[in-house]
């Protein structure tokens, strides 16, 4: 493991005081939650991060007539769901629709490959489904694609508003991707029914968001996929999910309950963009989560995961882990950047995680048994009193979410000695930044070069 200054202090209690300094605000998880305010991060996130995050600019599709069915009101979308036949497609015109009810029932016909059921706006980012509802879309057929809609939770009580999509069982070869959901405790939520099991699905290029903090007991996870093999989590923004009920633990996302071969790739995770401290602890992403009883995992998994792996993200300003593996076998974190975290905490025996090419700060940790190969692995130091780190100096503005480095100087120093990226069948195998990555390259941190990914 290479070192660029290392510290085992800990900044977070000053960091908390001159947060409350500065933002003139104290969360109690007994008081009702008030909007999030001075954000220092900016909301306009398809301009400042284009390769991550919703792009509607590009997803409009030619329409059949004979298999489109056109809704325009709750109504029709309700009856549209419960309705629809393999290879068709519903589109939402634009406008609000505004649900309610335990879930939104779909149909009980299952798509394929060849002929899988498309739910869809219209204009992207134009049709927006607003839920008062405890589970949302209930999918537990395989081959559904949802792509260019908002789910925005509209509950009078945070604990209602669980899930915009819930997929489950059979509900194999989901695929999710450039939606924006606001304001659920789960927003997607995946997991078994019984002995069934949704395998193989992507969730990609979508926007996870509160818009006030969740005094909620039940966990707090903007996507929770349980049980599923080969999940690919890819190229999303997750931000601002702070839970101030309950253990007060929260998630950006995470895959555990016995899974095989998940991937969690190329997204950007802020945990906190305010200026504001709230209480309770925010991890970025996660192989094993909070763990889950070893009868419940699938086959009655010894270890949360097995050979899954967390690369090319960025997570910043998360008071507890960047990264947490619990009982992860077989892990690999590779070629992420996380600022202003814990660092990378490995625990449980069944965990043995491969970790190389990452920049943080923060510390690599072994502990109750976990076991970590570290290689070329880039530790800022943590300074306890006042004063850049040294990661401040490698990158344009990190506590903005502006990763470009400052010079090529900096960039050839941050790729130096770096060890061979691990390529993967069947992956994008591209870069945060959309760069194309070949099995000759060497570099730390989640892209090769910061080209039109950060402005």
């Amino acid at each position: 493991m290479t070192y660029i200054a290392f510290t085992h202090r800990r900044t977070s209690i000053l960091m908390g005081i001159l947060a409350l300094v500065l933002a003139g605000y104290s969360a109690s998880p007994a008081a009702q939650p008030k909007l999030f305010q001075h954000h220092l991060l900016p909301h306009d996130a398809a301009s400042r991060w284009p390769t991550v995050g919703p792009d509607w600019s590009t997803q409009t599709l030619a329409l059949h007539l004979e298999n489109t069915v056109f809704v325009s009101d709750p109504e029709m979308l309700i009856k549209a769901l419960k309705d629809v036949l393999p290879g068709q497609h519903i589109v939402l015109r634009n406008g609000t629709y505004p649900i309610s009810g335990k879930r939104l029932r779909t149909t009980k016909l299952s798509p394929t490959a060849l002929q899988p059921i498309t739910l869809r706006a219209l204009e992207p980012g134009k049709a927006t489904i607003e839920l008062d509802s405890s589970e949302g879309l209930y999918i537990n057929r395989p081959h559904w694609r949802i792509s260019g809609l908002r789910f925005i939770g509209k509950c009078k009580h945070q604990s209602r508003c669980e899930h915009a999509i819930h997929v489950v069982g059979n509900a194999g070869n989901t695929l999710i991707e450039h939606n924006e959901f606001i304001d659920f405790n789960a927003a997607i939520k995946v997991n078994r029914d019984k002995d069934a099991f949704p395998d193989h699905g992507i969730i990609r290029h979508n926007h996870f968001f509160f818009t006030a903090p969740r005094d909620v007991a039940k966990p707090v996870t903007p996507i929770n996929v349980d049980h599923g093999n080969n999940w690919l989590i890819s190229r999303n923004i997750i931000r601002d999910f702070i839970k101030l009920g309950g253990n007060q633990v929260s998630y950006g996302a995470f895959i555990k309950g016995g899974s095989i071969k998940g991937a969690i790739e190329n997204n950007l995770v802020i945990c906190n963009s305010t200026q504001q401290d709230f209480t309770g602890s925010r991890i970025g992403l996660s192989l094993g989560g909070g763990g889950m009883a070893q009868q419940h995992r699938r086959g009655k998994s010894e270890a949360e995961t097995v050979e899954a792996l967390i690369r090319n993200n960025i997570v910043i300003r998360c008071n507890d882990a960047g990264i947490y593996i619990n009982r992860g076998k077989h892990s690999a974190v590779s070629n992420n950047i996380l600022y202003g975290t814990q660092g990378i905490d490995i625990r449980y025996p069944q965990s043995d995680t491969y970790i190389a090419n990452n920049i943080l700060n923060g510390n690599i940790t072994q502990r109750d048994s976990g076991k970590a190969d570290s290689k070329a692995n880039l530790v800022s130091s943590r300074r306890f009193w006042f004063g850049e780190e040294a990661i401040d100096s490698w990158f344009l503005s990190p506590g903005h979410g502006n990763f470009t480095v400052t010079s090529e100087q900096t960039r050839k120093q941050l790729h130096s000695h770096a060890v061979p990226y691990q390529l993967l069948p069947g992956h994008e195998n591209k870069d945060f930044c959309g760069n194309r990555i070949s099995s000759n390259s060497r570099f730390r941190g989640p892209f090769i070069k910061a080209t039109a990914c950060f402005r």
